[in-house]
């Protein structure tokens, strides 16, 4: 959290992207996931926050590029964290992603997998 005049700084995790799409079976999907971080007053962007995106589903796996479950990555002037590529699991199904940053509170993301 940033300090502000002796107050805390509020953020805001806006979807931006990626969030819906689907896959076929151990297909990448066709756009990474993004986020915006954004000043809750405000609504400036926040640059040079980190942003985590974590798998958090149990009905179906879906993985970062090197079969990764979760990746920080830094949002950039406008305030845009965009993760690497994301490759569906060998199973039919939905997975969802948590979306947390410092002084934000958590977003949900869902991708399907395709039979």
């Amino acid at each position: 959290m940033n300090a502000r005049a002796g107050s805390v700084q509020a953020l805001t995790i806006q979807p931006a992207g990626g969030a819906g799409q689907h896959a076929g079976r151990l297909e990448a999907f066709a756009d990474p996931l993004k986020a915006r971080l954004v000043d809750s007053n405000s609504l400036r962007p926040v640059p040079g926050a980190e942003v985590t995106f974590c798998w958090t589903s149990t009905s179906q796996q879906a993985l970062f590029e090197g079969d990764e479950i979760a990746v920080t990555v830094r949002t950039d002037a406008g305030g845009y964290a965009e993760t690497p590529p994301l490759v569906a699991g060998d199973a039919a199904g939905t997975a969802l992603f948590t979306v947390t940053a410092e002084g934000a509170a958590p977003e949900e993301f869902e991708v399907t997998v395709d039979p």
